[in-house]
C-alpha cells in the first residue's frame, strides 16, 4: 500500500517542546512496515537531521506564507494535487487535518484541542482554521488516534458520536530518561546551573505555557528563601511568545536562569535526571510527557493544575491552583525545604506507564488506519 502523510508539523516537532512524539510516531511506524510505501508531505524544507527508512520519500510543498487562505491553499488544493500523483490508499494527518476535497481514507493523530481556547502552539491563523473545520474533520476521519485519556476526553466532549473511531495510542519514551548516579547528577548541575541545584521546566516560550506567571513565582521563591537554586528552561522561542523572550534579559534573577534552546534528546534526559524537580507549569497539553519523563528519572514534580498533568502524576505530584500564583510559589519552596516531601512524593510514583519506544503506539496506529471501518451513529 502507499500512505501519504501530512508531516508538516513535524518541522516544528522538537523533544523540549513537543517531546518530538509525531516524528518518532511515523518514524517508528514507517520502520515496522517495510512492505508498504508512506509519502511525507512537508511544507518546507526537511528537518535537519530527520533519518526516515527507505520506505519513505519525502515531498516538499513550499508553503506560499502564514495568512488564513496560504494554510487553506496548501492543505486543500497543494496537498491533494502531488497526492494523486502518487495514487495513495490512504492518508494520515500527523496534525489532526484531512484535505476535504480528497476521498482518501483518513486517519487523523490528535494530541490535544487547545486551540478550541485560542491556547494552541499553533499560529492564530492556523487554530482559526482548525476551529472551523476541526468538526468536519473528525466526522471524515475513518479513525482517529490520541495520545492520553486526557486527549480522549476532550475529543469526545466536542464531537460525542466519533466514539467508535478513537483509539488510545501507548505512551513511548527514551531509555535515555533514567535515574542518575550522584557523580553524573553533579556533572549536569555543573554544566547546567553551576553546580546548584535547580527546577527544570521542559516547554517552549509561549503565553500557553505559563511562563510569565512561573518567572513571577520563582522570584517569589528567590526572595522568600535567598537560596542558590536555579531555574533551567529547556524550550524553543516561539513568535507568540517573543514578549517573552524579550523580557527575559531584563529579569531580575536573569542570572539565576539558564535557558536552553533546542535541546536534543540526550540533553533533554541528562537535564531531567539532573533535576531538583520538574516544574510543569503546562495546563492545557494533552500529553504531559516530561511528567512521566522526570518519574522516569525518579525526580518529583511541581505542576500546575491541569488534566494532563493529573493523568500522569496522580498524587506523586504536588499541584498548585492555576488562578493563584502564590500557590506554585508556595508548592516550589515546600519541594526545595521539606525532603522528606520529595522522598515521600518519590515513593508515591507509580511503576513506570510508559513503555521505552513509541512501538506499541505505532503499532496501535496502523491497526486503527488498516482495522474495519468504524460507522457513525
Amino acid at each position: 500500500m502507499k500512505i501519504a502523510v501530512n508531516a508538516a508539523c513535524l518541522r516544528r516537532d522538537l523533544p523540549a517542546d513537543t517531546g518530538a512524539v509525531a516524528t518518532q510516531i511515523i518514524v517508528t511506524l514507517c520502520r515496522q512496515q517495510p512492505e508498504h510505501q508512506f509519502i511525507l508531505f512537508f511544507d518546507g524544507p526537511v528537518p535537519a537531521g530527520m533519518e526516515l527508512p527507505p520506505n519513505v520519500t519525502p515531498v516538499v510543498l513550499p508553503l506560499r506564507g502564514e495568512k488564513a487562505w496560504h494554510l487553506y491553499w496548501w492543505l486543500e488544493w497543494q496537498l491533494p494535487r502531488a497526492m494523486k500523483a502518487f495514487q495513495p490508499d490512504l492518508y494520515l494527518g500527523l496534525d489532526g487535518t484531512l484535505p476535504l476535497r480528497s476521498k482518501i481514507p483518513a486517519t487523523l493523530l490528535i494530541r490535544d484541542l487547545s486551540f478550541l481556547l485560542d491556547a494552541g502552539l499553533q499560529s492564530v491563523a492556523q487554530q482559526k482554521r482548525l476551529k472551523k473545520n476541526l468538526m468536519n474533520y473528525l466526522w471524515r476521519a475513518r479513525s482517529i488516534a490520541v495520545l492520553s485519556e486526557t486527549g480522549k476526553e476532550a475529543v469526545l466532549d466536542f464531537a460525542p458520536s466519533v466514539a467508535p473511531k478513537l483509539t488510545v495510542l501507548d505512551i513511548g519514551l527514551s531509555d535515555l530518561y533514567k535515574p542518575l548516579e550522584w557523580d553524573d547528577r553533579e556533572a549536569v548541575k555543573r554544566e547546567f546551573a553551576g553546580g546548584a541545584e535547580y527546577f527544570l521546566v521542559t516547554a517552549g516560550l509561549h503565553p500557553r505555557n505559563n511562563i510569565m506567571p512561573l518567572f513571577k513565582a520563582f522570584s517569589a521563591l528567590k526572595r522568600r528563601q535567598l537560596s542558590s537554586i536555579k531555574l533551567v528552561i529547556a524550550g524553543s522561542a516561539t513568535a507568540a511568545g517573543a514578549e517573552i523572550a524579550r523580557a527575559l534579559p531584563s529579569y531580575k534573577f536573569r542570572n539565576d536562569v539558564n535557558w536552553i534552546q533546542d535541546a536534543d534528546l540526550e540533553t533533554l534526559a541528562k537535564l531531567t535526571g539532573g533535576a531538583y524537580a520538574l516544574i510543569y507549569p503546562v495546563r492545557l497539553d494533552g500529553l504531559a510527557l516530561p511528567v512521566y519523563a522526570a518519574q522516569q528519572c525518579q525526580v518529583p514534580v511541581v505542576a500546575i493544575e491541569g488534566k494532563a498533568a493529573l493523568e500522569a502524576a496522580g498524587d506523586a505530584a504536588l499541584f498548585s491552583d492555576p488562578a493563584d500564583l502564590d500557590d506554585l510559589s508556595d508548592k516550589m519552596s515546600r519541594i526545595y525545604k521539606d525532603e522528606q516531601l520529595r522522598s515521600l512524593l518519590l515513593t508515591r510514583i507509580p511503576p513506570q506507564k510508559a513503555f521505552n519506544s513509541w512501538e506499541k503506539a505505532a503499532e496501535e496506529l496502523w491497526t486503527a488506519m488498516t482495522g474495519p471501518v468504524p460507522q457513525n451513529p
